[in-house]
Parts: structure tokens; sequence; C-alpha cells
């Protein structure tokens, strides 16, 4: 093999302490361009998904602690004035974090197809669109989507965190956890609501977290779905590429890990340089396909039961 001459290669483990590779062949200067751009593409798409991940991590995080609360609450009734000050400030960072990722995760997509529109795509008015329907057609989605301004300017967004012990029919103690936002404090702290203040006076004074929440991460998942379409069609060609590499390696060896490698001088010596393929996001590629698609056909069966 030449330095800096690319070639298709595989990783193999013939021991758990023993590896070795195979060369299967060179790649031309012309091929190893197509597979960059290949692999670029990829990592957008792969990129787009994170951030989307990210904002639902978020949300499960919030999810996950509001029980946790309610759960480690009998072990700190000695101290419960402490401990429900340390979950409100824990409830109020993950709150934090959520809208934050939302908000990147908006922002990136937005500045992605503005930069695309520029290289004759068209998705920038279907996402301006499908964001203001979102806007326009539901309330949790543009009281949290102004929420976020709120807490950079004005302060946390969290009323308060209540505990509640009653006992059930059968004796036993329930805990209830109640995390509220406080309507008229939002309303009084910020004069940049727009129409989202006259939504807010018709909510309860103290507005229950989570039923919110939930009907805001519904949105942002629909938004995650459709935008999955725009990246998988930008994609798709790019997975195909690299899939064919992989396969034309698997084929020669099924155990084997697929990679693309060059020799090159360092200090006299010619090492190895290895460029991995984008296994991960191949895998997810195929699995936000399935999930597009499964959206798709539910969206088709509500059209026909509609009409």
């Amino acid at each position: 093999m030449n330095t800096n001459e690319y070639m298709l290669g595989c990783h193999l483990k013939p021991e758990p302490k023993h590896h070795e590779f195979k060369l299967i062949r060179p790649i031309t200067s012309a091929d190893m361009d197509i597979i960059y751009i290949s692999m670029k593409k990829l990592g957008d798409f792969g990129n787009c998904c994170t951030l989307y991940e990210i904002c639902d991590k978020n949300y499960q995080t919030i999810l996950s602690y509001h029980v946790a609360i309610k759960d480690d609450f009998p072990l700190n009734r000695h101290r419960d004035h402490e401990y429900m000050e340390e979950a409100f400030q824990e409830m109020n960072r993950f709150l934090l974090n959520y809208l934050s990722s939302f908000k990147t995760f908006i922002d990136h997509l937005t500045t992605r197809y503005i930069r695309l529109q520029r290289q004759g795509h068209s998705f920038l008015d279907d996402f301006k669109k499908l964001t203001a329907a979102c806007y326009d057609g539901n309330f949790s989605y543009r009281f949290f989507s102004k929420l976020r301004d709120y807490v950079q300017h004005c302060g946390l967004p969290l009323g308060s965190i209540d505990i509640s012990e009653y006992p059930d029919q059968k004796g036993e103690v329930i805990i209830k956890v109640s995390i509220t936002i406080d309507r008229d404090n939002l309303i009084s702290s910020y004069k940049k609501w727009g129409n989202v203040r006259s939504d807010l006076q018709s909510q309860p004074r103290n507005m229950e977290l989570l039923p919110y929440l939930d009907g805001f991460q519904s949105q942002i998942q629909l938004i995650s779905l459709v935008v999955s379409a725009f990246e998988i069609s930008l994609a798709i060609d790019s997975w195909h590429i690299i899939d064919k590499l992989m396969r034309e390696t698997q084929d020669k060896h099924p155990n084997g890990r697929p990679f693309i490698g060059r020799y090159e001088e360092h200090g006299g010596q010619q090492k190895l340089h290895v460029i991995e393929f984008p296994f991960h996001t191949m895998v997810k590629l195929q699995e936000t396909i399935n999930k597009v698609q499964d959206f798709q056909n539910r969206q088709k069966m509500q059209g026909r039961a509609a009409t």
C-alpha cells in the first residue's frame, strides 16, 4: 500500500485480546470525495437527531424527578422544608435545561434550512409553516416558547412545589406532588407575552406544570417527525453509498468492522490512519425511517376515519 493511498479495509478480532485488520482494495480520490460528502450529510442527519434527543431526555428527566420527589419524601420528612427547597431548585434547573434545548433545536433547524435554501432546497417555508401551526394551534407550545424568553430576562419559571399526604380507602398513605406555575406572577413580571397574555389570563392561577408540559412535548415530537422526513430525503443517498461499502467488506469478512485507511508518514515511519464508518448514524437513519413511516401511516388512517 502506497503512502496516502486510501484503502477499504476492516478490523478483525479472531481472539479476545488479538486484533488485526485486512485491506481489501484501493479507493480513488474521486470516490473519496463522494465518501467525504456522504459522511458529512450523515453527520448532519445525526446532529439533528441528537438535538431532538437531548430535548426529549430533558423532558424525561423532569418526569422522572417528579416521581423521585414523591418517592424520596418519606425519608426526608424530618427536613421537609430544606428538602422542598432542594426540589424546587432542581426542578427549575431541569425545566431551564429543557427550554434551552428546545430553543437550540428550533434555532439550529432554522439556520440549517436557511443555508439549504441558498443551495436550492425548499424546506424553510415548510418548516416555518409547521412551527407556526404549532404556535397558533396549541397553547402549551405558545406558552413555553414565550416562557423560555421570560426565564432569560425575569427569573425562574416555577411558582411552587407542594407535597400533600392523605390516606386511601385502605388506610395507606398517598403522597401527591403538585408542581405549579404562578400565572399572575408571570403576567406582572413580563411585558412581552404578546398574544399569550390573554391565553394566560384564562388559565388557573396555579397552573399544574406537567399537563401543559405534556402538550408542549407532543408538539416538539410532531416537529421532529416532520423534520425527520426532510432530513431523510437529504441523507438517504449518502446512506446507500456508505452501506454499499460496508456490505462489500462484510461479504468478504462477515465478522469484520469496515473502515477506510491510509498510511501516513510520522517521524520517518508509516502509521495507519483510520476513518471509521458512522455505524450508529446508519442504524439511526433506518430507525427514523420506520418512525416516520409509522407516523405517516397513522396520519393517513386518521384522514380516512375523518372522511
